[in-house]
């Protein structure tokens, strides 16, 4: 689970039932779970069973900067003989490319979807890498769900299942080598994070305000727990703990970073006694050098623990 991916998880559960923003919020999610799941799979394949000549480095989860934004790509191979992005779809339907005037429609169970063309997409990635690598780039949409048929093929890009993907680019392994596989990986692996999820949470209009506030029951996951002898409740399933305020304060970090206003703390954990808040805040967000603010010790990998057991 990237930061990006934990942002909207984080919102989704988070934003108060009812809000203008759930059912969209929910929507994408489900979207870039199933996108996730494809590209873990395509990866999974190609780690399994691609056989190319020489050495190559199968990058994944890859944000190049591109003009004034970024283009996020799915899959990149780079191998001493070509570079080609993967633009990994996992749906399902009859999928239809105008090659007139690059737009794209799937039909499925009878109706008609108006989608973002994949085709454009990969060519957006080609020439944000080709641009940035300076070296020539080729581009593959991968369909990765065995229950989608190509009905009007894209023109600029070739379209191919994922169990064809391994012997694609085996062909593609042609002449002498050119490329410094090491050299190029490594351009791309300094490449700075990008405020992918900052730019997401804008678009959305989500702020603190938006947000169903409190330690949240990881059994409900609807209620706040109360702070009680030491301890965190639920007064619906009688669950308890010590430390549950953790995950939210990693919540609140991924969501807008890690310094926090010790007033916005009261209302995040759902507390007014300020030596409650003390203990609770000593050891995870320590004061800062700024008075009345905080420092939240990050720890993505306590996120994806917890966001791991829901989404499984």
């Amino acid at each position: 689970m990237n930061d990006f991916l934990l942002v909207q998880m984080v919102s989704a559960e988070r934003l108060k039932s009812g809000h203008e923003l759930k059912v969209p919020v929910l929507s994408e999610l489900k979207n870039s779970l199933a996108g996730v799941s494809g590209e873990q799979r395509t990866a999974t394949l190609l780690t399994r069973e691609l056989d190319l000549s020489g050495d190559f480095v199968l990058l994944s989860d890859v944000t190049i900067p591109y003009k004034d934004s970024s283009v996020q790509i799915d899959l990149l191979v780079i191998h001493a003989n070509f570079v080609c992005v993967l633009e990994v779809k996992n749906m399902i339907g009859d999928f239809y490319f105008d090659s007139v005037n690059y737009q794209f429609h799937r039909v499925i169970d009878g109706r008609r979807e108006g989608m973002r063309n994949p085709e454009a997409q990969v060519h957006r990635a080609v020439k944000a890498v080709n641009g940035f690598l300076g070296v020539p780039v080729q581009g593959v949409i991968v369909l990765t769900s065995r229950s989608s048929k190509v009905v009007d093929a894209p023109k600029l890009y070739p379209v191919v299942s994922l169990d064809y993907l391994p012997f694609h680019l085996e062909k593609m392994v042609e002449g002498s080598p050119h490329f410094d596989v090491a050299k190029l990986a490594n351009k791309l692996k300094k490449l700075p994070p990008q405020e992918i999820s900052k730019s997401w949470l804008a678009r959305h209009q989500i702020s603190f305000d938006s947000l169903r506030l409190g330690v949240t029951c990881p059994t409900c996951r609807t209620c706040s727990l109360i702070w009680r002898d030491r301890k965190w409740h639920c007064e619906i399933c009688g669950f308890h703990s010590r430390d549950a305020h953790e995950v939210t304060l990693q919540e609140y970090a991924v969501l807008f970073g890690s310094e926090l206003d010790t007033r916005f703390a009261y209302r995040l954990l759902g507390v007014e006694n300020k030596y409650v808040l003390y203990r609770l805040l000593e050891k995870s967000a320590p004061k800062s050098r700024i008075r009345g603010k905080r420092q939240i010790i990050e720890s993505r990998e306590l996120l994806r623990e917890y966001f791991s057991r829901i989404y499984r």
